[in-house]
């Protein structure tokens, strides 16, 4: 079995040569980099190189920085980036769309390998009876509850949940929304949720423990991603494993996790109609609701878990290292 021991990242050991002779070197078979613009990739591929040891990059972005990020990785593809192409034996598209980024980066068609998505513990996050209720958050049993995971910055779109939540209580007076994150635009969005006059509606909750996200995604009826810019956000994942259906905007690599109108609703138009009502519409058939979540559970099992996940890489690796 292909295994790879290193106790430390290989991409320092350009900087300290005396590490070149490192037992966890010697007896690694693969060296595994991630994202191909990162100056780690590049001393990894350098270390590789000296120790004939050869090496899988693991994509996960898909699409050049804006600047000034774009001015580096240019300079990065025209001076090392030719080093890093020559020294990768395989590269594993982590979203869907890498796959592309890399032919438009020139790897070689035959290196680049199946699409391995991240993984996550499915024993973990799993459904189970709710250790949570409503009444937690001081609101009445049996109220609808919304989930919204992410940072509290612009590009997660958490003012959209907001007035998405108003919108969704027009029909649904009892629904509530429950945020869970941290970040600079707290105060704002407490502003914004006074104004729109549903602050008694919409709680937002700072870290938790894994036991407690996953109590908080099993108590939740519809997982809300209204996010304006993202890539392959683990709550996703980890709602799927739970099985929560998600409403998501058609952003990033978000498809790659949720297949529309099967384990939940992709929303292609960003507005806060398109989301309430696809929020609504799952909120009205409790049968549909299931299914999704059902179908997002078994979608997480088969795609996602850790074993499923680690199995493909080994393949990998093993292909790799022969």
């Amino acid at each position: 079995q292909t295994v790879m021991r290193f106790p430390f990242h290989p991409g320092i050991l350009p900087a300290a040569p005396s590490l070149l002779g490192h037992e966890a070197l010697r007896e690694a078979d693969v060296v595994q980099v991630s994202e191909f613009h990162q100056l780690s990739t590049f001393f990894s591929c350098v270390t590789a190189r000296e120790a004939s040891v050869p090496v899988v990059l693991w994509q996960e972005t898909y699409r050049q920085m804006r600047f000034p990020g774009s001015v580096y990785q240019r300079m990065y593809e025209s001076t090392v980036g030719p080093y890093v192409m020559a020294q990768t034996g395989r590269f594993v598209p982590r979203t869907t769309k890498a796959r592309e980024y890399l032919r438009q980066l020139h790897a070689a068609e035959g290196r680049i390998g199946p699409w391995i998505p991240t993984g996550i513990d499915i024993d973990a996050f799993a459904p189970r009876r709710h250790a949570l209720s409503s009444r937690d958050f001081g609101w009445p049993d049996g109220a609808p509850i919304l989930l919204t995971v992410g940072r509290l910055h612009p590009t997660k779109g958490i003012d959209l949940a907001l007035r998405t939540l108003k919108w969704v209580i027009r029909r649904h007076p009892d629904t509530k929304l429950v945020i869970r994150g941290s970040g600079p635009e707290k105060p704002a969005l407490l502003r914004l949720a006074k104004d729109l006059g549903i602050e008694g509606s919409a709680r937002f909750i700072g870290r938790m423990s894994r036991e407690e996200m996953v109590d908080l995604y099993n108590l939740a009826d519809v997982v809300l991603c209204p996010s304006k810019v993202d890539l392959l956000p683990f709550s996703l994942m980890e709602a799927a494993a739970c099985a929560r259906p998600s409403v998501v905007t058609d952003v990033g690599a978000i498809r790659d996790i949720v297949v529309d109108g099967e384990t939940g609703i992709v929303v292609r138009d960003r507005t806060v109609e398109a989301l309430g009502a696809a929020v609504c519409s799952l909120l009205e058939d409790d049968e549909r609701r299931t299914a999704l979540g059902s179908r997002a559970r078994r979608r997480a099992e088969e795609t996602f878990a850790l074993p499923v996940v680690a199995g493909k890489l080994n393949e990998v690796y093993r292909d790799v290292a022969s």
